[in-house]
């Protein structure tokens, strides 16, 4: 019963052309374009992603990015984010430390 309820819940929730959109740190949003949803039932989805830090766009310090090309995802990998919880970037950084070139000191 539990299994036919999550299945549901999945078909209905990454439909083709939908956008979900979701805080995986404090001041970094992902926001998921589901490109095709054929293997939902088997966790797996096509989608575009755009992993936004807010605060380093609403400064000017970095651009809005553009959503990735198209690649299969397992579901259960899509909030997963391998930064800090403040935020920052992807690699555990931020981006002080890539504008003076690596050093986190001056």
């Amino acid at each position: 019963m539990l299994q036919s309820v999550l299945r549901w819940l999945r078909r209905r929730s990454f439909r083709e052309g939908s956008t979900l959109s979701r805080f995986v740190a404090r001041d970094v949003r992902r926001e998921v374009l589901v490109v095709s949803a054929a293997r939902v039932e088997e966790g797996v989805i096509t989608a575009r992603i755009r992993t936004t830090n807010l605060l380093y766009v609403a400064r000017g310090l970095a651009p809005q990015p553009e959503f990735e090309p198209p690649r299969e995802l397992a579901i259960e990998e899509l909030w997963k984010w391998s930064g800090q919880n403040w935020g920052g970037l992807p690699d555990g950084t931020s981006i002080v430390e890539h504008n003076r070139g690596g050093r986190s000191k001056p």
